[in-house]
């Protein structure tokens, strides 16, 4: 009988999201991957709570935990539970990356960074029964060795689209509150194209989602990567930076390979921030770069982030005239999180602004940290007003685009940031 691998990425205790479930959820690429890892020699059962109850009657030998810092608490309660019918427990990810002391008092062993150059040998070591307490990856794997996942372990009907896609790891700018630079680096390491575009080929559902930092970090290879895309005739969406826009050729090739929406990490309106966000622009050129993406028949998803110290109470009123003056179609608004190994982490402990170590709060809607030019009932008050605001029944037909393709995916986008607006402001 071959022995039994669980692989289970937890959901935070709290997430106050997660009644969407099916909605916008999108299927981990992390267990997918860690799946296709996995030699023959074993049972594989694969478990996304977001989507899924764990299985704890499911008599795994060897429980592999996907850990971040929001779901860490969640990840330790199902290790404790494996634990206590015998199986061995491994955690990897970002959390046990950056806090391999404390994760090893709740599991057998950890992975510090990517899994790539270091399961085969795991596994190995687990079957010989010499499972090592920590296990460290020393180098950045190279990209072409990051496999496609085995998506067929996933319960795929449960998502938003069946599965995902990733070009690129790490990300070059570096901000203070970002902990992914922190796990991947700032080396932007792409994969070859070819390998992408045979998944994208196999790929029968209605639009490819990928989950890079920055799928246009490095440009040169993103007009090879979308002139390859464009007989495949995809619709695409994506993570980038606002710097797509100064390229007009990349723009252009984008379209036409299908784009239909990026996620934009605008973070602030406020240039103040720039020593914590190392990609902000003026407003004025944040602006001139919306209108050349709109341009393009692209919609613009923005991400803001209030709460850092140069925010004053009318950060909140800026952001949603700026939201609404370029109609973007999509916004949220989170409250600074500083991650346990950032360097703002870092920067508040020493200031002693850090509230507590409860890392289920730390999920960007919970204030873990002391503000300094706006007092915490205010930032976490005027963030729901924010989203009020941002999704009324009138600006969301405002900002809804016309174009034909794109209105039903937006419009159900809007509307369930509406519900999620209400049960924040319930929160």
């Amino acid at each position: 009988m071959k022995p039994r691998l669980y692989i289970i990425s937890p959901c935070r205790g709290e997430d106050i999201w997660r009644k969407r479930r099916a909605t916008f959820v999108l299927p981990q690429m992390s267990l997918a991957i860690l799946a296709a890892l996995t030699s023959d020699r074993f049972e594989i059962k694969v478990t996304d709570e977001l989507v899924d109850d764990i299985d704890f009657a499911f008599p795994a030998d060897l429980v592999a935990i996907s850990t971040n810092s929001s779901n860490a608490m969640r990840a330790y309660e199902i290790s404790r539970r494996f634990r206590d019918k015998g199986a061995k427990v491994i955690m990897g990810g970002i959390h046990p990356s950056v806090m391999p002391d404390e994760v090893l008092g709740h599991a057998d062993s950890l992975l510090v960074g990517e899994a790539e150059d270091m399961w085969a040998g795991i596994l190995d070591d687990f079957l010989s029964n010499d499972l090592r307490p920590r296990y460290r990856c020393g180098t950045y794997p190279d990209p072409s060795a990051i496999p496609s996942g085995k998506w067929d372990v996933i319960h795929q009907g449960r998502y938003y689209v069946p599965r995902t896609f990733q070009t690129s790891r790490g990300c070059p700018y570096g901000c203070s509150f970002c902990s992914s630079t922190q796990f991947f680096g700032m080396q932007h390491r792409c994969r070859p194209v070819g390998q992408v575009i045979s998944e994208i080929r196999d790929y029968t559902g209605r639009i490819a989602v990928f989950i890079d930092d920055n799928i246009a970090g490095s440009p040169a290879y993103a007009k090879e990567l979308f002139r390859a895309m464009k007989p495949l005739r995809k619709r695409w969406a994506a993570q980038t930076s606002v710097d797509i826009a100064r390229d007009s050729e990349l723009l252009r090739l984008a379209a036409e390979s299908g784009c239909a929406g990026l996620l934009i990490g605008f973070e602030s309106v406020n240039a103040l921030n720039s020593g914590d966000v190392k990609k902000i622009r003026k407003v004025a050129q944040y602006e001139e770069h919306i209108r050349e993406i709109k341009a393009h028949g692209i919609g613009v998803h923005g991400s803001f982030i209030f709460g850092f110290d140069n925010d004053t109470p009318d950060i909140f009123d800026s952001t949603v005239e700026f939201v609404m003056r370029n109609r973007l179609e999509v916004a949220n608004y989170c409250k600074l999180t500083p991650f346990p190994g950032t360097r703002l982490f870092d920067e508040l402990s020493a200031e002693g602004r850090i509230l507590h170590r409860d890392w289920e709060k730390y999920d960007r809607y919970n204030i873990v940290y002391v503000p300094k030019n706006i007092a915490a009932d205010e930032l976490h008050r005027k963030t729901a007003e924010a989203y009020r605001k941002t999704y009324t029944a009138a600006s969301i037909l405002r900002r809804i685009p016309s174009r034909p393709g794109n209105v039903l995916p937006y419009l159900a986008m809007n509307i369930s940031y509406r519900l999620g607006a209400k049960r924040l402001r319930s929160s």
